[in-house]
């Protein structure tokens, strides 16, 4: 049975600016469940970042509240809040020595000891990340050593080994060819299916989302309106994202067209 996870109460998202407040969107009342792979879609500029980064706490809500487990995530302690959710941004891994499963491992900080020794219980949620992402053929490889493609599963993996109920992405897909973007996308939705997290992730990859996301977080001028895929097609709201008469979207294949 899934459960509401995170939730938001009268969420106003924006940043503040000389003249006042730059309000990207607001009156943002969302429950992101669990066992939800859930996509955030909308065109360049529209405040994706923005609001995923609200959503997580790491920048502040203009108003309103957000709750992870019925907790406001701004009252979360760092180490509470690292043990809720885990984030897998578009970061550029700093120069080291570490090996693949010695990357993953870094998932367990937030439960290790301050000498970060992993315990027997630390090991078997590794094992796990690297058996549910397959990537025990190179885990004791560099991890500058392999292919874009396995990083990103690598960087999924330490955030499963983190063991948090909510995992969210920015950009996973970005730089990978089409192969591995749908790899990347149906190691997700296996993920939220199998292990019950709810898993929200930012993409421009809209065509692939609506295939294989349970739910879509679609950003617009106008709106933010959270539903399953077939119900924003029979809305009509993907037509309205790209201001472009040379695009325009068929909702009988489900699919973006260019003229």
């Amino acid at each position: 049975m899934e459960k509401a996870l995170v939730t938001t109460s009268n969420l106003t998202v924006g940043y503040p600016t000389k003249n006042g407040d730059h309000v990207l969107a607001s009156g943002l009342h969302l429950t992101l469940q669990t066992g939800k792979l859930i996509s955030l879609v909308g065109p360049n500029g529209i405040g994706k970042s923005t609001l995923l980064r609200t959503l997580c706490g790491l920048q502040k809500p203009l108003s309103g509240e957000i709750f992870i487990n019925n907790q406001p995530i701004d009252k979360l302690l760092p180490e509470e809040r690292a043990q809720q959710l885990a984030l897998v941004l578009t970061e550029k891994i700093p120069m080291s020595n570490l090996t693949v499963y010695e990357l993953i491992a870094l998932g367990r900080q937030p439960y290790t000891n301050w000498l970060g020794q992993l315990t027997e219980a630390d090991k078997i949620q590794i094992a796990r990340a690297i058996e549910l992402t397959e990537v025990a053929d190179f885990q004791h490889r560099k991890h500058f050593e392999i292919s874009d493609g396995q990083l990103q599963r690598v960087l999924i993996a330490r955030a499963l080994a983190q063991d948090t109920p909510w995992m969210v992405l920015d950009e996973p897909t970005t730089h990978l060819d089409l192969v591995h973007k749908v790899s990347v996308f149906r190691l997700l939705k296996k993920l939220a299916t199998e292990t019950h997290k709810c898993i929200l992730f930012s993409t421009h990859d809209i065509d692939l989302a609506i295939q294989l996301s349970d739910e879509m977080l679609v950003m617009t001028h106008q709106q933010v309106i959270l539903d399953q895929p077939c119900n924003h097609i029979s809305s009509g709201v993907f037509s309205t994202l790209f201001q472009d008469e040379n695009i325009h979207f068929d909702p009988t294949t489900g699919r973006f067209i260019i003229a």
